[in-house]
């Protein structure tokens, strides 16, 4: 009977065994969470170390998340930045881009003290991290020391990258570890999460001596600066470098050209966009979305077209693209599919959600409708907008907009939807 007790239990170790041996590298560094609160109460979704699971913020409050410790050390924090199940999910949801994290400490026996810093996160799906076990989405905020006694942690988002989506900034997981503070001497391998861009701390609450020196800025020492006024502050770098935020939909972009062009550049109508080459003969449709008509198949691979925005498609879980481009001597605008395009997204800047307009218009005359904004842009054939037909508007561009709607006099069956550019002089709002 005593040899059938033990051996359950020599099992159960080895199953232990295992489990920590495939966890990851740095796990005797690892902190236990005793528990994560926001204003509704606790969120254990954030403690499960599980990217398809996340919490969304949606109450504004001073403080977002508050996270319970056991009195331990912490000297960083690990947080997977928005939704990280996919790259779809992550682009839907906001993420947060700058963090307040105030720590509080035993300063001694009778004394709780706390710091505050600011980190700003990397807008990035799964950025390189500073350890390969963290390879999952984590971002690592390095606090400038390693405190003990730590009894919580609270964390404010105080700033936002919005998502396609427009829902509450997002985190997946939550992650502390023991980790090494920041000394005079940096350590070998690069940090994926910036330094804190705006570090202020806090000074233990006691008498007030009316002297400004009681606030503190830490700044992480470069070995071998330099200093050409004396000042000192030469020596210190700032090691962020977010990643541009998106352009607004109307802004012009100018790329810088890649190479001398051997010949005349092609003189496109807008001056905005930018200028991109094909995979392969690029598919079109009049809208973003397989319920649009087809204007054609155009070109091959290696010709170039002209990109202006971009929005995701969560039926067909694509990005579409608006592209411009000259074909048997006319102008066209149109969308395709991210599939036909080489091109960086994070260059092109994002239109409204497809079923979100920026409003809802009529039309005061019978009115065509052009692929572009100009009349030197294509007309749609035999496509007209009838007095007081009903439009959405996605899109202003001079002196044109681009409208939504359903061609009633189209003879095929189910009747196309189509976006297309008319004047604006010919809309009116019926409200």
């Amino acid at each position: 009977m005593k040899k059938l007790r033990i051996f359950p239990l020599l099992v159960l170790a080895m199953v232990c065994c295992l489990c920590i041996g495939a966890a990851a590298a740095d796990l005797s560094r690892y902190q236990l969470i005793a528990y994560v609160t926001d204003a509704n109460g606790q969120v254990s979704s954030l403690t499960d170390d599980d990217p398809t699971t996340a919490w969304s913020k949606n109450t504004d409050s001073d403080v977002d998340l508050t996270l319970a410790l056991h009195g331990t050390s912490v000297g960083e924090i690990w947080i997977r930045n928005g939704y990280a199940y996919t790259q779809n999910w992550y682009s839907h949801y906001d993420r947060p881009a700058v963090i307040k994290v105030t720590v509080y400490y035993q300063a001694n026996r009778y004394t709780e003290s706390y710091d505050t810093f600011r980190y700003r996160l990397t807008d990035a799906y799964k950025p390189n991290t500073v350890n390969a076990s963290w390879n999952s989405g984590y971002q690592r905020l390095l606090l400038p020391q390693r405190y003990t006694g730590v009894t919580r942690i609270e964390l404010t988002i105080e700033d936002t990258i919005l998502g396609y989506g427009h829902t509450g900034a997002t985190i997946s997981d939550i992650i502390v570890t023991t980790g090494s503070h920041a000394t005079a001497t940096p350590r070998s391998y690069a940090t994926a999460t910036p330094k804190p861009h705006v570090v202020t701390i806090t000074p233990t609450p006691g008498p007030d001596t009316g002297d400004d020196d009681d606030l503190v800025t830490y700044l992480t020492p470069i070995p071998g600066g330099y200093d050409d006024d004396d000042r000192g502050d030469d020596d210190y770098v700032d090691y962020i470098t977010p990643r541009p935020t998106a352009t607004p939909y109307v802004a012009v972009i100018t790329p810088k050209p890649t190479a001398t062009p051997t010949s005349k550049p092609i003189e496109y109508p807008s001056a905005g966009g930018v200028v991109a080459t094909l995979t392969k003969r690029v598919a079109t449709r009049s809208g973003p979305g397989t319920r649009f008509d087809e204007p054609g198949s155009f070109f091959g691979a290696g010709d170039q077209v002209k990109v202006f925005s971009k929005v995701y498609d969560d039926y067909n879980n694509v990005y579409w693209y608006q592209i411009e481009f000259q074909y048997k001597g006319e102008w066209y605008r149109a969308y395709t599919s991210e599939s036909y395009l080489n091109i960086n997204p994070n260059l092109i800047p994002d239109e409204p959600a497809i079923y979100d307009p920026l409003d809802t218009q009529r039309v005061l005359k019978k009115t065509y409708v052009y692929f572009g904004p100009g009349k030197q842009y294509k007309v749609f054939t035999a496509s007209v907008l009838h007095p007081d037909s009903k439009c959405d508007i996605y899109a202003i561009e001079d002196g044109w907009a681009l409208v939504e709607y359903t061609d009633y006099g189209s003879p095929k069956d189910p009747q196309p939807q189509r976006r297309g550019w008319v004047p604006l002089d010919v809309l009116y709002d019926n409200n």
